[in-house]
């Protein structure tokens, strides 16, 4: 059994064959998945998804920072409008991305906050996006993020910088296929974060897990990734899924039931 905790099984790529990756990773112990917006078509995408598969497939709505210019009043209400929906748990995926700055950082940052206040009215977890902007995030989670909580997924950074992350009560780090590339400081921030504060994810269609070849990610192959997890923290599999279920069960409020794996 695992959770999903961040794939985008909504966009163009899975167009022809999304029921049949859906049902493949059911098939394969991936129980739940989540599916976050970035933008507000996709956030609608993600809805309807979750709407046709009801306690499988869950959505967060919000903007991505590349999209930040799209961000309106008339924008946030329909937001607004979609996080009343049982399915949606969570605001996101929204955040700061100086690595390819499609929108200036000056918008980038209004967005953020005004995603931070949404997660505050509706009190839904944030997913957030960090990319060359560690330092903002925190600086703006700590003047405008008091008492929130979330997930900093696909977290990419140094032990230091996870220690930041996690100094904010209630969030999570997650994993993703580059937790199995060398190279980065991943494995060190895998072996120490508390159990209790991590999720896996795919991100799918992006970030293919090793030693996969495969041209698109998808749901199924987080578990590519839980084994990368397990391996490092010298547990099992079955172990790690028991772990990052229940913390995405947690955080999202995905139900109660915990299966026997």
């Amino acid at each position: 059994m695992l959770v999903d905790s961040h794939t985008h099984i909504d966009t163009s790529r899975f167009d022809t064959d999304r029921e049949s990756v859906i049902q493949a990773a059911l098939a394969g112990g991936v129980t739940r998945m989540v599916d976050p917006g970035c933008d507000l078509a996709s956030s609608q995408d993600a809805l309807a998804l979750a709407k046709s598969h009801p306690g499988v497939v869950f959505a967060g709505v919000g903007v991505h920072p590349h999209e930040a210019t799209t961000y309106t009043d008339e924008v946030e209400a329909q937001l607004r409008t979609m996080t009343r929906e049982p399915e949606v748990v969570a605001i996101g995926e929204f955040g700061l991305d100086y690595f390819r700055m499609l929108s200036p950082r000056e918008v980038q940052r209004a967005v953020f906050c005004r995603h931070l206040a949404l997660a505050r009215e509706y009190d839904l977890p944030c997913i957030i996006h960090v990319r060359d902007s560690h330092e903002d995030v925190i600086e703006l989670l700590r003047e405008h993020g008091k008492g929130l909580r979330g997930v900093f997924h696909c977290f990419s950074g140094n032990v230091e910088q996870a220690e930041e992350c996690l100094s904010f009560e209630g969030f999570m780090l997650s994993f993703a296929g580059p937790l199995t590339r060398e190279g980065n400081a991943l494995p060190d921030v895998a072996r120490t974060a508390p159990l209790e504060r991590i999720l896996v994810e795919t991100d799918s269609p992006y970030l293919v897990p090793k030693p996969l070849k495969a041209r698109r990610n998808e749901p199924l192959f987080v578990k590519y990734t839980a084994q990368k997890l397990a391996d490092l923290r010298g547990m099992t599999l079955e172990e790690i899924a028991h772990i990052t279920t229940a913390n995405a069960v947690r955080l999202f409020g995905l139900g109660e039931k915990h299966e026997t794996i």
